[in-house]
């Protein structure tokens, strides 16, 4: 059997971001007989692409800069502050009157027929018939997804023989209470058109279900994972090391570890490494400058994903630290489980699926202080060394990146 994947999503292979989808883009590759990727969103100049498998081909088709394509959409958008377009009766209610709301859903609407119409120009010159089976993939459940619901006509205007359209789901895609509007478009209309629906975890799986119990059947939760799997040990010379990784941006509150470093009273030299930049590293640099003796920081900037496979391999890690206000299931936790690192995280989306207080780290709440961040430190400094072996085993048993997405591929080709 032929089969085809049409893979929207909104960095890879042009740009970062999505590092996990290395690791699944080979299984599509070894499941599908070609690989179609749209990347939505990215500037038009954006053309050099990350290696890719022979049968994987990806197409970013901006027709304008990101700045140009959002001014395009927030004024196609505004008609629907004044008139709503026809919805399910559930988007209907949910958007309201509210004027913010009226706003967001014109400009989520004229995003989608955008990108639709730029992707379904370069569709519409394909051939499609020699196909069995053609998936078109969101992988975001927001613009992406909708996109794919639309493309479907399109791939079977041009000769498929039978088409799904699916969707990831992960964090801001995911959990309406994310948006500062509490509110995400068109959820109903998105829910009744896809085939499927695949959240990154069980948490994110169950929210949709109580929102929508009349897609539950759809509703199918699909882990992401991770490569790695090298067992390693932790610090040898007595200094505790501390690992962060993420965008320096307000939701992952890095400077709330900043403020316990700050105060901590440790009983060994404590230095804390944090990959990736963003808007508030100029701020944690700062904060730095103000550590106790005996605690220092390093920042290396942005590192590409084998990069920071590299720093695990070579550099001891004590401790791996996420204490976001919110997640989906972070990929960067399964990242430091799959060289053995005990981590500490929030109760927030999916993390408590990767970490159990006290077994292979430490689970904080959600609205944490800064004094309980800090005791949590002092005990992984006691015991977190014999939580390693756990870690790697949570990684091995449930977040092996190849596992997962062969899982995952045979869903996407069985539907019914």
């Amino acid at each position: 059997m032929k089969r085809c994947a049409v893979l929207i999503t909104t960095g890879y292979p042009f740009a970062g971001g999505e590092p996990y989808l290395e690791a699944e883009i080979p299984v599509l590759a070894q499941t599908f007989s070609r690989v179609l990727i749209f990347t939505i969103g990215l500037p038009p100049q954006k053309t050099e692409a990350m290696p890719l498998p022979e049968n994987v081909t990806a197409f970013n088709c901006a027709s304008c800069s990101p700045k140009s394509g959002r001014l395009h959409d927030l004024l196609g958008g505004l008609p629907a502050v004044f008139r709503l377009p026809k919805l399910p009766e559930a988007d209907s209610r949910e958007v309201g009157a509210s004027p913010a709301r009226r706003a967001f859903l014109g400009y989520f609407l004229s995003r989608v027929r955008r990108h639709t119409a730029e992707i379904a120009a370069v569709l519409s010159e394909m051939d499609f018939s020699d196909y069995d089976d053609v998936i078109v993939y969101g992988y975001w459940l927001f613009a992406a997804a909708a996109c794919a619901v639309r493309l479907r006509a399109v791939v079977q205007s041009r000769g498929a023989k039978r088409v799904h359209a699916i969707s990831r789901a992960h964090g801001y895609d995911l959990y309406a209470y994310a948006n500062r509007l509490g509110y995400l478009p068109c959820r109903t209309a998105l829910f009744q058109s896809l085939d499927a629906v695949y959240p990154c975890s069980e948490n994110g799986a169950a929210y949709l279900k109580e929102r929508y119990p009349a897609f539950a059947e759809k509703i199918r939760p699909a882990f992401l994972g991770t490569d790695g799997g090298e067992r390693t040990d932790g610090s040898t010379d007595g200094t505790f090391r501390i690992l962060t990784c993420a965008r320096t941006v307000p939701l992952k509150r890095l400077e709330r570890l900043a403020e316990a470093l700050q105060t901590i009273r440790a009983d060994r030299p404590v230095e804390w490494t944090h990959i990736g930049d963003g808007p508030s590293l100029p701020a944690l640099q700062k904060a730095a400058s103000a550590f106790p003796a005996g605690v220092t920081a390093k920042f290396t900037g942005a590192l590409v994903h084998e990069e920071v496979l590299r720093w695990y391999r070579t550099h001891p890690v004590d401790l791996f630290v996420l204490i976001s206000s919110r997640e989906g299931l972070p990929v960067s936790v399964m990242e430091a489980q799959s060289f053995g690192v005990p981590a500490v995280v929030t109760d927030v989306g999916g993390c408590t699926e990767l970490v159990h207080d006290g077994e292979n780290g430490y689970v904080l709440p959600k609205d944490f202080q800064t004094p309980q961040l800090c005791r949590t430190l002092l005990r992984a400094m006691e015991d977190g060394a014999r939580m390693r072996e756990a870690s790697y085993q949570t990684w091995q048993s449930r977040f092996v990146a190849r596992e997962n997405y062969l899982r995952f591929a045979h869903q996407i080709t069985t539907l019914s």
